[in-house]
């Protein structure tokens, strides 16, 4: 799902961000699934593919936001929502390299 960005590098910065250490192994499949879920959803309001699938710090910082939010939610429930900077984050990145349409 990473064409750009090296997705095992990547997946132990996320574990790192979540305080997982590296030799862990048991929720690698889990966050995976949550990375290609942003991913996906920053491509679905029209952020370039390449762009979603980059280093570019924001869409990194987007993704860790992202992962950290739903990584080990438990339902019982609760809704648990992104927070807010992350709406306000995604409209600037969409703004700004999103496909362009001549």
């Amino acid at each position: 799902y990473m064409a750009v960005r090296d997705e095992t590098n990547f997946l132990i910065e996320v574990k790192k961000a979540l305080m997982i250490p590296e030799t862990d192994t048991f929720a690698d499949s889990e966050i995976s699934l949550h990375i290609a879920s942003c991913v996906s959803l920053l491509i679905s309001i029209g952020v370039s593919e390449d762009v979603a699938r980059s280093d570019n710090a924001l869409v990194k910082g987007l993704i860790l936001i992202y992962v950290k939010t739903f990584y080990g939610f438990k339902n019982d429930g609760s809704v648990k929502e992104l927070p807010s900077n992350f709406d306000l984050l995604v409209k600037q990145l969409a703004l700004t390299e999103g496909d362009h349409v001549s």
